[in-house]
């Protein structure tokens, strides 16, 4: 800790408010010597420390929300430290322009074509999509979590199996990635059945009707136990029906779509995923949420994981150590949280958010959703991006440091999450839209904090 103190009449900018009040009584007083004299024997200065202890943890945290993210993950990933992770999506989809076979119509194909848009794991592995039709609807006013699920049919209506080869090109220097589309054929029964909907010109005609008639579908796969999660964009993956009719060289083709908008409404289909999640070793003990393992426990490392609801717990037990017998004043308070020496830059959470915990280990929550730390001088949630040169995130503080110095609170405790994003109508919450991940460094985080002080 470093100390600057004025009783040796060493002057310094934060001392400066302090002069500034007793000059007030220095103008109105009809001793000004014997008042001048007092002020030299008030201990006034600024303290700057970043040794306070911080207890940090990973959590298992509830209410990873996983409805109308921006990628269907299907398949499973196998990480020495966080565990074998399944992933496999929902979703409703449905058809624009109108079906116009006929009776006479020939069935060509049914054919599915996911587009991917990313991956985590060994793709060298053999996988087996399968497509199950939904008994219940996917609703878009209804929240998913990544625990969620629906019934579906356990017979599938497609199946295929594959080596995934998501990276089509890639530049010279290796950074710039063009995607692939894991195309495949779809049962024939399936696709006859489709076909025959021409005699009923509401499903036909596709939009409602048609999700009322076909309530969507649950993609999963299965693999050897190393093999990769893959993400596909729902944005521009599709079903395409291909069929032609007799003594007629027109081939006809109607599009089933994944996602779809119209001029008053962002995204008219429902979807969501669903993450699971099989610890071993270290971690093991995450079975539910509010579950803890210290970092005494796992290394030394504490982690925040997407998808599946890791978080890191900090706690500073001696906060109020800061003040001892003296008033005090936060003039600012940096939480510095490093990256462990086994961070991956290209799996690495880009920002984190910080969020408000108790000893339940919980998310706390509001009318607003989560309870969160805000952005100094603003109203948003507090968040910080990855310094690629510090390896590190680094949050501004103060305000919440502040609020705690000045009521006493005893047991200060913050959660580490992945990134809060807010619906529109404000809901604060987290989107569990990958399983991407940051292993932290729980020797090195430090608050930072630059406080002035007066003695009582």
């Amino acid at each position: 800790m470093i100390s600057i103190s004025s009783k040796n009449c060493i002057w310094n900018w934060p001392a400066i408010k302090w002069v500034g009040i007793l000059s007030l009584f220095l103008t109105s007083c009809d001793l000004p010597k014997e008042i001048g004299s007092d002020l030299f024997s008030v201990e006034v200065g600024l303290n700057y420390t970043d040794s306070l202890s911080i207890h940090s943890s990973t959590v298992l945290i509830d209410s990873i929300y996983t409805n109308q993210t921006g990628a269907f993950l299907v398949g499973s990933h196998q990480d020495p430290i966080l565990g074998t992770i399944s992933a496999s999506a929902f979703a409703q989809i449905a058809n624009v322009d109108t079906l116009k076979s006929k009776e006479t119509s020939i069935l060509d194909s049914l054919k599915m074509s996911l587009i991917y848009q990313s991956f985590v794991g060994d793709t060298t592995q053999k996988q087996t999509i399968s497509i199950y039709r939904l008994k219940d609807s996917v609703s878009r006013s209804v929240d998913y979590f990544n625990t969620s699920t629906l019934a579906y049919d356990p017979t599938p209506i497609g199946t295929h199996s594959f080596f995934p080869r998501p990276i089509k090109a890639k530049t010279a220097n290796g950074d710039s990635l063009k995607y692939d589309t894991l195309s495949f054929k779809m049962n024939a029964s399936f696709a006859k059945e489709l076909l025959g909907k021409y005699t009923d010109k509401s499903v036909a005609a596709g939009g409602a009707a048609f999700r009322d008639y076909f309530k969507g579908m649950h993609i999963k796969s299965t693999s050897a136990g190393k093999a990769a999660i893959l993400g596909f964009t729902p944005t521009y993956s599709m079903m395409t029906l291909h069929y032609h009719n007799p003594n007629d060289t027109v081939k006809y083709a109607v599009n089933y779509y994944f996602s779809l908008s119209t001029a008053l409404v962002a995204e008219i289909h429902g979807r969501f995923n669903q993450l699971n999640a099989s610890r071993s070793g270290a971690l093991a003990n995450l079975k539910k949420p509010g579950d803890l393992v210290p970092a005494s426990q796992s290394n030394m490392v504490t982690y925040v994981q997407s998808g599946t609801g890791l978080a890191t717990k900090l706690e500073i037990p001696y906060l109020l150590n800061l003040k001892g017998n003296k008033n005090v004043a936060i003039n600012k308070a940096e939480l510095v949280i490093p990256a462990a020496d086994s961070y991956e830059l290209s799996r690495t959470l880009g920002t984190l958010s910080l969020v408000e915990t108790d000893a339940s280990n919980r998310t706390l929550k509001n009318s607003y959703g989560l309870r969160y730390l805000l952005t100094e001088g603003g109203s948003g949630a507090q968040s910080a991006s990855f310094n690629t040169a510090s390896q590190s995130y680094s949050f501004n503080i103060t305000t919440a440091i502040q609020n705690i110095i000045a009521n006493n609170k005893k047991n200060f405790a913050i959660l580490v999450t992945s990134p809060l994003t807010s619906n529109s109508g404000g809901y604060s919450r987290i989107i569990g839209d990958n399983i991407r991940y940051v292993p932290l460094n729980a020797n090195k985080i430090k608050l930072k904090v630059y406080y002035t002080y007066i003695a009582k």
